[in-house]
């Protein structure tokens, strides 16, 4: 079970950066959501933090990814990963100019 029960507040402008890659990166229109958590997890063999994010379009299924990581720690990498795990073959140089001012 993922509690957010996390004491520290994810920085919002990582929040937009991540949305806003993703979104960019898969040409996403804006009839389709993106939405990024960092939890607390407490299930045994759990990273003590990670960073969940959703996509959710109107009228498909919800697609999420998690990564073992807080987050501002996500990097290009995690992205791709994020997007291989929906099903969408992007490359990390797509990432680096959307990730850099942060």
């Amino acid at each position: 079970m993922l509690i957010n029960t996390s004491p520290r507040r994810p920085d919002r402008e990582r929040v937009r950066y991540i949305k806003e890659a993703l979104r960019e990166a898969l040409s996403l229109s804006n009839d389709i959501a993106i939405a990024v958590a960092e939890l607390a997890c407490l299930e045994e063999g759990c990273a003590p933090v990670e960073t969940v994010i959703g996509l959710l379009r109107p009228d498909a299924p919800q697609l999420q990814c998690k990564l073992h990581k807080p987050m501002d720690a996500v990097d290009a990498k995690d992205l791709v990963q994020v997007c291989a795990a929906w099903g969408f073959d992007v490359q990390i140089p797509i990432f680096v100019p959307l990730l850099q001012e942060n």
